[in-house]
């Protein structure tokens, strides 16, 4: 036996065991699998040939995914920081208000979102009503009467719904402190509700203050300008009569259009 047969049959001894295990899977594997298999094997290969010829293109591909995710984070932490500002000014964020482009520049945030709601009206009182069946006669009614003009009757429906709402989804009403915000806390925890780039922008108002939630003794020019006042206006509190205007039921209904679309959309995934 020369040395080259011997150092072959060294080889096939040792390689016995792989190739035993190898038969064995031919026998357990299906055989579509296999030829399936076979099938692939050439596309795996010019795969690998590819990504040696062209690395400088999957590396620049590599780069931009890495950019894009840079970009959406900031476009993310962009939009907390807006949330934060809307909510502070007793506006809330919807379906839409992140890709408003207004046709003429608005001098404040409170212009900005008379125009956008204004705009945008009919796309979300559909929207509201079909997540929403169940409420549609209240909410038409609610959205008549602000067309109408009569602000001091939509305002306590706006806010009540919106109410409601919250708790049909997450057992726990809107104005109930942190509570709200703890449900969600513990969804998430939970893993039953996962948590997105754009969910997270809109979760964010749930742990921020809410103005139209404050205490009745609230009542100076500068915390109504901030938003309505539910306790005092549902209450019937004297210094909260002054109530009925434009601006505020947008408030409310900004604040109805937000808990519809997070909660009964994002959160439940109607």
């Amino acid at each position: 036996m020369s040395d080259l047969d011997k150092f072959i049959k060294q080889i096939n001894q040792l390689t016995e065991p792989a190739r035993k295990i190898s038969r064995q899977m031919d026998k357990i594997i299906p055989p579509y699998v296999q030829k399936l298999n076979q099938a692939f094997a050439p596309l795996r290969h010019q795969a690998n040939v590819l990504s040696q010829l062209h690395s400088p293109l999957f590396e620049q591909v590599h780069s931009l995914v890495q950019k894009t995710a840079a970009a959406a984070k900031e476009w993310q932490t962009a939009r907390k920081a807006d949330v934060t500002v809307m909510a502070e000014n007793g506006w809330y964020p919807n379906w839409f208000t992140f890709f408003y482009q207004p046709e003429e520049e608005p001098n404040s945030l409170d212009e900005l979102m008379v125009m956008h709601l204004e705009d945008k009206w009919a796309d979300l009182t559909v929207k509201i009503i079909e997540l929403c069946p169940n409420r549609k006669h209240v909410l038409k009614t609610a959205f008549k009467l602000h067309e109408e003009g009569n602000y001091i009757a939509a305002i306590p429906l706006f806010f009540s719904q919106a109410d409601g709402i919250c708790c049909e989804v997450l057992k726990s009403f809107l104005f109930t402190g942190n509570d709200t915000n703890e449900k969600l806390d513990t969804l998430i925890e939970n893993g039953e509700l996962e948590v997105n780039m754009l969910l997270d922008v809109f979760l964010e108002p749930f742990k921020l203050k809410n103005h139209h939630n404050a205490g009745i003794s609230k009542a100076s020019v500068a915390h109504k300008k901030k938003a309505p006042n539910r306790n005092g206006i549902l209450h019937g509190h004297r210094k909260h009569l002054d109530y009925g205007t434009k601006i505020n039921s947008l408030k409310c209904f900004s604040l109805l259009a937000f808990t519809v679309y997070t909660v009964k959309e994002m959160v439940s995934g109607k």
